[in-house]
């Protein structure tokens, strides 16, 4: 039994570290994109500083239907009052436009501006590229190993979910009732 629970703590670790790298890989995902936005010579984007946040709204409001508030930030697991921050500093930024259905003025909705729309271009050509470097390292896995590297990451994502669920719905020490997941 000790064997397990030391195999079970090394992979906290790695765990661990694994996070301490997706900070890293942000930081690097916002330089690449700063480098492409100057080799490629997007003028219109020199000026501007584009967070990695405002980065996946604009990818989350172009890949979304109709996309409010709420629906951005169920995707990203953001809160609302954090998308709407984000959302402002986009509008300001002539990145993104807000608009109401001529049925219901009660209801913002969001979509790209042309500029918005290059920010996501070139955002989609980075995650391209990852997505090619994951495909080369799942392309030397079995089918039992990718069912198990799925089950996985599903695992650690509700984990992580749940983890951050729980503490938005705990502001000031009450506690809320806990959403149910559907």
């Amino acid at each position: 039994m000790q064997n397990r629970e030391r195999k079970v703590q090394i992979l906290i670790s790695e765990l661990e570290i694994l996070m301490y790298h997706f900070n890293d890989l942000e930081d690097y995902e916002k330089q690449n994109l700063e480098n492409i936005v100057l080799e490629q010579g997007h003028a219109e984007l020199h000026n501007i500083s584009i967070s990695l946040a405002e980065c996946h709204v604009i990818d989350c409001i172009e890949r979304n239907e109709m996309p409010n508030t709420t629906t951005i930030a169920k995707k990203l697991n953001i809160t609302k009052g954090g998308i709407s921050k984000i959302t402002t500093k986009l509008i300001k930024k002539n990145m993104i436009e807000a608009y109401r259905l001529t049925n219901n003025q009660k209801e913002i909705y969001y979509r790209l501006k042309p500029l918005g729309r290059k920010v996501f271009e070139l955002h989609e050509t980075l995650h391209k590229e990852a997505e090619e470097v994951f495909k080369k390292i799942f392309s030397a896995y079995s089918q039992s190993e990718l069912a198990f590297a799925s089950r996985f990451l599903a695992d650690i994502t509700a984990a992580i979910r749940t983890t951050t669920d729980s503490k938005q719905d705990n502001f000031f020490g009450i506690e809320c009732v806990a959403k149910k997941k559907k």
